[in-house]
């Protein structure tokens, strides 16, 4: 078997789960930061798009979905990967007054990818799902036509 690479990464959201995990799940929420295209059927099975109107496109499926707490979609398109070759695993915890995020990206077949991805959630995507969670209007999309998600535009 191929070697595969994995990240985890973690952000701690001042919002409830029941505020965030739509922004996860239901394409108009996911429209207003995630990307300019998305298309998004959450539930096992369904279909996981997010695109540019230039062209990039990561697609996938989404694998488990439950309510406020977890949510499994494949990921691929981007960087050298197929559609769905990848994993992404985000989990909700309360702590205290805010949800502490968790996401682990895995069974990508490049340290590349690996790197890319871990640097583009972590400088990129998490802010803005932070922000947008938060109540705050954001500046941008992680997936907007002219940029990729991490790239720093």
């Amino acid at each position: 078997m191929a070697e595969s690479f994995e990240f985890t990464r973690e952000v701690i959201i001042n919002a409830k789960p029941e505020i965030i995990f739509p922004y996860l799940t239901e394409e108009t929420k996911m429209k207003e930061w995630f990307g300019e295209i998305v298309e998004a059927n959450a539930q096992p099975g369904g279909t996981f798009h997010i695109g540019t109107f230039d062209g990039m496109h990561c697609r996938g499926k989404y694998v488990e979905v439950k309510p406020y707490e977890k949510v499994v979609f494949t990921w691929g398109g981007v960087a050298d990967l197929k559609p769905g070759e990848s994993t992404v695993e985000i989990t909700l915890k309360v702590e205290n007054e805010s949800t502490r995020l968790t996401l682990r990206h895995y069974n990508i077949p490049h340290q590349k990818g690996a790197d890319s991805f871990g640097e583009g959630w972590k400088t990129h995507a998490f802010p803005l799902l932070k922000a947008i969670s938060e109540g705050k209007k954001v500046d941008g999309l992680c997936f907007e036509s002219g940029s990729e998600c991490g790239d720093g535009h």
